[in-house]
């Protein structure tokens, strides 16, 4: 019976441990944002599983911090305004490189996280290279999937994307825009594939090209958490991740995280997106 209830008893301890071990090295309250949401209640009904899971875990209190985009994400971390920050691969890349010290805690790795370009198949666009001189869809100024791979991809490809094709960001057009006949192809995330295969005719269109896998989504730390509570929180997130995770998709608004996995992650994973910027020479 004692045999049987030690790894329980360890458990406890462990987490117990941890517990007072993040109090004493993280600030009493971590303010928690998503770059994607703007509103405070949007926020809260979204993670608040996740918060609770984070304030069992580490002992403290998290509060809400509402930032909208990744520009107040930004200065928010430089101010001090906001301690945790989830984030796109993309954002974080302009977080590390305007806020010195900005480290990510794990990542969130989601499955059929990459680019592909989409044509008709009766085209005559069968490889990257066969788009020259075409006019292209894209997401939008920044998205990673949507625009920094895409464009990055063509770039590997020998193409100019400023003079070798026409490039038009449509964000939520995109697709339609294909469909329609007003773009020649698409670069895109691959999830967009089938859902407007299945709309548009399987047999009408194909994938032409795909890119490399993407990074996973940092939990990003400000550069005022010291580096016992960043590693504390490593240690608690990672303490069943699965469970986190699930508290994350809970209210059924998270589904780009369906089937994917928390992982530690470190900085040098973001360098294939450092080296997109700095070859298209994007900005914020």
């Amino acid at each position: 019976m004692k045999k049987s209830l030690l790894p329980l008893a360890t458990a406890i301890a462990l987490a117990a441990a941890t517990q007072a071990q993040a109090a004493e090295s993280c600030p009493t309250t971590l303010r928690f944002a998503d770059t994607g949401i703007e509103g405070s209640e949007e926020l809260q009904r979204a993670y608040q599983g996740f918060v609770d899971e984070v304030e069992s875990r580490l002992g403290v209190t998290v509060e809400f911090f509402p930032v909208g985009n990744r520009t107040t994400a930004i200065n928010a971390l430089r101010f001090e305004q906001v301690d945790i920050v989830l984030a796109g691969p993309s954002e974080y890349v302009l977080m590390a490189e305007r806020v010195e010290g900005t480290k990510p805690i794990t990542a969130i790795v989601r499955p059929e996280y990459y680019s592909v370009f989409i044509a008709p198949t009766d085209s005559n666009i069968e490889t990257l290279e066969d788009i020259k001189g075409k006019h292209v869809a894209m997401k939008d100024h920044g998205s990673t999937t949507g625009h920094i791979m895409p464009s990055y991809m063509l770039s590997q490809a020998g193409l100019d994307i400023d003079s070798d094709l026409r490039i038009s960001l449509l964000d939520g057009a995109r697709m339609q825009a294909l469909a329609s006949g007003e773009v020649d192809a698409v670069g895109t995330g691959v999830r967009d594939f089938a859902p407007f295969a299945a709309q548009h005719g399987e047999e009408n269109y194909r994938i032409i090209a795909r890119g490399q896998d993407m990074p996973g989504d940092p939990m990003v730390a400000g550069p005022h958490l010291s580096a016992e509570c960043i590693s504390e929180m490593q240690e608690a997130f990672m303490n069943d991740p699965d469970g986190l995770l699930q508290a994350i998709l809970a209210p059924g608004e998270r589904d780009k995280y369906l089937g994917a996995e928390m992982v530690l992650v470190d900085d040098s994973a973001y360098d294939m997106v450092r080296e997109s910027y700095a070859l298209l020479g994007l900005s914020d």
